[in-house]
This record gives C-alpha cells, structure tokens and sequence, in this order.
C-alpha cells in the first residue's frame, strides 16, 4: 500500500510539471496574439512596437478609434445610403402613375385593398404573357395598338401603394419634419400568384429598423398593419434624427457632449452653464415614437454653495458632490420635442437672479450615494 501512494504521488507531480511546461511555452505565444489583435482594433501596424501605457498613448488610440467611429456612423446614417440605383428606378416609377392614384382614407384601407391589388396584378401579369405568346397569329394592323400592362396605385397619409402587373407591390414611404419634407423609403412586396403570401425583395429602408422582424410578424396575416408599422417606424426614427439636428444647430453652444444611437432610440448630451452642467439621457423604447419613454436629468453645480438644501437635511454627512436630479426637466423631454423641451429646461434654470442654476427656485430631487448605486 505505502509503494502505490509513493507511485501515485510521483505521477501526480510529474503531471503537474507536464502542464507547468506547456503552460510555459504556450502563455508567450497566446499574449504575442492578444497583442497583435489590439494593434489591429486601435490601429496601428502589426509589427509595430507596443506604446507605452501612458495616459497620452491610451487618449491617442482612443482618439483614433472615435474618428473612425465617428467616420463610419456618417456614412451609414445619410439620407440615402448604397441604394441610389434602386431609389431613382423607384422615383421615377412613382411619378409616372401619381397622379392617377386613389386616394384611401380611413376604413377603405385595409387588407382587402392589398389582397385585390395582388389578384389584378398577378392576373394582367399572365394575361399579359399569354397575349404575347399569341401574337404571331394576331393580325399585322393589330400591332399598332400596344399591350397595356396594368398599373394601379393609391394614395394614403404618407405613403404610396403602387401594384404593377407580375406580382409586384411597391410602396413609397414619405416622412418629414414639421413643415419640411424629407427623404422617402421604398420597399418592394413580390407574390408568384394572387393566392402565395408577400415576401420582402428590395428595399432601402436603413438596416438598424427592424424590417424583418415586422415582415415576419405582420406581412403574411395583415399587410395593412405591416405596412403601417414600417411607416410609423420611419417617420419617428426622422423626427428623433431631425430633432437631434435641429439641437447642434440651435444650442451647439450650450452642448458639451453629444451620443446618439443609429436609430436615435438612445441620445445623451451634456450641457454647459455658467454655474452648473446638465446631463440629459432619452431613451426611446417604442421605434413608433418620436418622444422618449424615459427621460432622466442630472445637474452638477460648479459652487458648493448651490447644493440642494433638501439634500443637506436628509443625508448631510453623506453628500460628496452637488449632483442633483430635475423632476420638472424630465416631464418636459417626455411631453414635447427636444429642441422645446431644452428650450423650456434652460429657461427654467435661468429663472433665478444671480444663480442660473440654484436648485431653490426649481423642484429637485437630490441624488444620494444610495440613489445611484
């Protein structure tokens, strides 16, 4: 019995030392790699020497990537991203049968109007394949007069329906931003016959909205409500951006920071005070809503003397920084545009004489360290 513990002891450490070698000669080849995939991502050479740590290295690299970042949101945010092409064929298809087109208000839309349109269509779409495969036996002075391929298209608020015979069902998505009409989407809805269900095939609809998941969960049950989703969708995300703009242009010297998501679903910004900043986060969890569902406003006072009084009383040894939060700013994000609802923010913060942002002339809630843990 003591020979097998002697055995099994010896095995054990020569097992240990067997995985302390591998582990040796593995560990330098697996950092080699780790830091060949930092050099990638901050952009620098693969055979570039490693910079220091320093804080200036670190603001460098972080520099660079923001630039980049910044540089490929641009381009993936413009009005009309790689689908030029597809957007003037639409274009002009559009305009060759608008002033045709019936106008659908309220209970006339509806799914029927989609289910028939696809039945004429698909219909003159084989008739009109049938009579050209018989126009051999058609008479010469017949040929004069051309075959006419169906075109029908309606109206709506905002949109255009437009079915042209084959089975294709385009629709045109207008959106704008008060008075000020903006760009306009396209998406293409194709059937093999009147009886199969739509299917998207084209579209230049921006690829961060959620087009698949409404065509998966509306398109084949209800094509009215697919429909209305995609364009209610579209015109919030153009108010949210257009919102966004209208700010950096009007009080681009009240903002400090400014973060946006692709959608707009997300905006943070900082604004600057002379006695104080202002932190405002939207959050915008329905994409149909052009106003947040949440909204949260912090204040900082640059003077300790600015420190809500109520704050002092209830926690006084607890406070370490004159953060508070603007209850009556945030009802007002949630309520009514961004660039009004700054409007009315910084007005509020102003109405006092001397001290722009005092917290005793506004309804603040102070923030503790409890509170923001």
């Amino acid at each position: 019995m003591p020979e097998e513990k002697e055995k099994k002891m010896v095995g054990e450490r020569r097992r240990a030392q067997r995985i302390k070698r591998v582990l040796a000669d593995t560990t330098p080849h697996h950092l080699e790699q780790l830091t060949k995939q930092t050099r990638a991502l901050t952009g620098d050479d693969e055979g570039a020497e490693v910079q220091g740590s320093s804080m200036e290295a670190i603001r460098a690299r972080l520099g660079n990537l923001q630039q980049r970042h910044s540089s490929l949101r641009d381009k993936l945010t413009k009005a009309n991203p790689p689908h030029k092409d597809f957007n003037a064929k639409m274009e002009s298809e559009f305009k060759e049968g608008e002033t045709e087109s019936i106008l659908l208000e309220g209970d006339s839309w509806n799914d029927d109007v989609i289910t028939e349109l696809q039945g004429r269509i698909c219909e003159s779409g084989s008739n009109s394949r049938g009579e050209e495969d018989q126009q051999v036996d058609v008479k010469p002075e017949l040929y004069e007069k051309p075959i006419e391929r169906q075109s029908v298209m309606y109206k709506l608020h905002r949109k255009m329906i437009h079915g042209v015979s084959g089975g294709r069902i385009s629709v045109r998505f207008d959106t704008g931003f008060g008075e000020e009409k903006c760009e306009s989407y396209y998406c293409v809805l194709t059937s093999s016959s009147a009886t199969d269900k739509l299917h998207v095939t084209e579209h230049s609809i921006p690829f961060f909205l959620p087009l698949r998941e409404l065509e998966k969960a509306h398109l084949a049950t209800s094509p009215r409500v697919f429909i209305d989703y995609v364009g209610d969708i579209l015109q919030a995300y153009v108010s949210r951006r257009e919102q966004v703009r209208e700010v950096k242009e009007t009080k681009g010297e009240h903002i400090g920071e400014l973060y946006h998501s692709l959608s707009f679903s997300l905006i943070e910004l900082m604004l600057k005070e002379p006695h104080c900043q202002v932190g405002v986060s939207l959050a915008y969890y329905n994409l149909e809503s052009e106003l947040p569902t949440q909204s949260s406003v912090t204040a900082w006072s640059n003077s300790a003397e600015l420190v809500p009084q109520v704050a002092t009383k209830r926690r006084a040894t607890s406070v370490r920084s004159t953060a508070f939060r603007l209850p009556k700013a945030e009802g007002f994000l949630r309520t009514m545009p961004l660039p009004q609802a700054l409007d009315e923010l910084l007005a509020d913060l102003r109405a006092t004489t001397g001290s722009p942002c005092s917290p005793e002339e506004i309804e603040v809630t102070p923030l503790l360290p409890a509170e923001t843990s």
